[in-house]
């Protein structure tokens, strides 16, 4: 019996190792260079063995894009009979001729919608999930039933298998992307996709995700102000500020919103963290604005926090009156908090 005191110091110094065979490759496109379908094909066959059924057919996607159309091939019935006959040819049950003619005129859906399925043996999570218990076998030395099976799969692990549609005679694979760039809080990038496939990327600033247009928008700096007042999503307005403040630093944000800062306070919690809060105004004010006392005539404000966990910079809209960023602050406490008390955090979870 093993138990938490077996993980000596020696141990847990191993941990690191097997996170860099887990993803160095993967990271840095090498992996993505050396793509193998037979490795891929080979993989997904054994987890099939292993439940003892007959060998799938393995249909590979390039990017989501190649992804969403082959599944939405694979919907049709005619395509399906295809898949079907050389199911059967792979397993030694059929001999059917296959006239791939019938594929040139058939009529797809491309509308419909995409499904996959994130099994944990065979997923972008399936390398990290077999390297902690090959971690734990070798490490604590233990022998176990299905050990032949946990070292064949983890030597194979590398298989550039991203996410797959699983059916019993075919299986859609999507390859694991091309490049994936992130920072300690997640995928990040503020020059190209975080997340890059051939002519396929996803875009993410601080692990939160970005629509590629606005994205691409504020690099060229062809978003406007307008824009962002419009978005509804703080988690987006949120990426907006960062992306435009790492990219282009505080000045050329300050130019984006026409804003100024008008109150700045360094505010040292309880809980030992410190943070600096940030009351912004547009120079312009705006007759269709009000502030919470019902004021006309009121320029843009918003309240500037720094989330501790995540590093993001969020702008809450706040009242236009508001001159001191504490008591903005205080205003943006849940309710049941009287105003009176002491902005201050006693515990912090990051």
């Amino acid at each position: 019996m093993k138990t938490i005191d077996d993980l000596t110091p020696e141990i847990r110094e191993n941990i690191q190792k097997y996170k860099d065979l887990c993803i160095n490759d993967l990271y840095s496109g090498k992996e993505y260079s050396n793509f193998d379908r037979k490795k891929t094909t080979e993989y997904i066959e054994k987890i099939y063995s292993i439940i003892k059924r007959d060998k799938p057919v393995i249909i590979i996607a390039n990017n989501p894009n190649d992804y969403k159309k082959k599944f939405a091939m694979l919907q049709n019935e005619k395509v399906q009979e295809i898949v079907y006959k050389i199911y059967l040819k792979k397993n030694n049950k059929g001999n059917d001729q296959i006239n791939l003619d019938v594929l040139k005129n058939i009529d797809i859906n491309y509308d419909i919608e995409t499904k996959s399925h994130y099994l944990f043996l065979c997923s972008t999570y399936h390398r990290v999930y077999l390297m902690w218990y090959k971690f734990i076998q070798d490490e604590f030395k233990i022998s176990h039933k299905n050990e032949e099976i946990l070292n064949w799969l983890y030597d194979n692990s590398k298989n550039n298998i991203s996410r797959c549609y699983f059916t019993q005679t075919y299986v859609l694979v999507l390859r694991m992307p091309k490049y994936i760039r992130r920072n300690k809080i997640g995928f990040h990038s503020i020059d190209s996709p975080a997340i890059e496939w051939e002519n396929y990327g996803m875009y993410y600033i601080n692990g939160r995700k970005l629509p590629e247009n606005i994205f691409k928008k504020i690099i060229n700096k062809e978003y406007t102000f307008d824009e962002f007042i419009q978005l509804k999503n703080e988690d987006i307005k949120a990426s907006i500020i960062s992306l435009i403040t790492e990219k282009f630093g505080d000045n050329e944000l300050m130019k984006f919103l026409d804003a100024k800062i008008i109150d700045e306070v360094t505010i040292n919690h309880s809980s030992g963290y410190s943070e600096i809060i940030k009351l912004w105004n547009t120079n312009e004010k705006f007759s269709f604005l009000s502030d919470i006392n019902g004021n006309s005539n009121q320029p843009y404000c918003w309240l500037e926090l720094k989330c501790p966990s995540t590093g993001s910079t969020y702008l809450i809209s706040t009242s236009g009156h508001f001159k001191s960023a504490i008591d903005a602050c205080k205003f943006h406490r849940p309710k049941e908090i009287p105003m009176e008390l002491k902005y201050d955090f006693n515990s912090f979870n990051n």
